[in-house]
């Protein structure tokens, strides 16, 4: 029989596995370090939120693998990441009915975000709750850097701040506890990314 702490302790350790065979050097914001705070956020939403203990440990699993897919490719990666998931999963004999369910809450993280349900919702908003954040600012600019030495996007500092600006603008959170959690800050790093925008636009003229 599967049981819940034998699982997470499973895929905790598979998953770190998989990021420690990574280079650092490229993956500067898709890394271990990111997939961790998802994993708290997880938790801590999933008890702010009043959801089961059984679906918590469900949203902890899908978590753990969100991004494992971003090992072989950037977009659409959250496909390739719900296929480590079914892999591993049906090798340990996770109920099938459970499975799937991780499978569609790591598919829900894609964006444009759009969640079917709750457990959905709670994985969207702790993938992206450092929009909310005090260090968003840094995130971002690692993010940017990712991005740049993949060769999937290259951009100068007011290309990039203009995207953010569109993305956090966009962007909301769809559970309460989020919005009470993290939505004063974003507003926040909102209007310090308008405010970065106005000073680069002033110094160009």
């Amino acid at each position: 029989m599967v049981t819940d702490n034998n699982i997470l302790n499973k895929v905790e350790i598979y998953v770190k596995e998989l990021y420690s065979n990574r280079s650092a050097q490229e993956d500067l914001y898709h890394n271990i370090v990111h997939t961790l705070e998802v994993v708290e956020t997880v938790k801590k939403l999933s008890k702010m939120e009043g959801i089961t203990e059984s679906d918590e440990v469900i949203l902890i699993i899908a978590a753990w693998f969100h991004d494992t897919g971003y090992f072989h490719c950037c977009n659409g990666h959250e496909e390739q990441s719900s296929e480590y998931a079914k892999d591993f999963l049906d090798k340990e004999f996770y109920p099938v009915e459970k499975t799937e369910i991780v499978l569609n809450c790591i598919k829900a993280t894609e964006c444009p975000q759009n969640p079917k349900n709750k457990l959905e919702e709670i994985i969207c908003d702790a993938d992206l709750h450092h929009l909310g954040m005090p260090d968003m600012e840094i995130k971002s600019k690692l993010l940017r850097k990712e991005l740049d030495i993949k060769g999937i996007k290259k951009t100068n500092e007011l290309e990039w701040l203009k995207i953010s600006l569109d993305f956090i603008t966009k962007h909301h959170f769809f559970t309460v506890s989020a919005q009470n959690e993290y939505g004063v800050q974003k507003n926040i790093n909102r209007e310090k990314i308008e405010k970065s925008i106005r000073e680069i636009e002033l110094q160009l003229k």
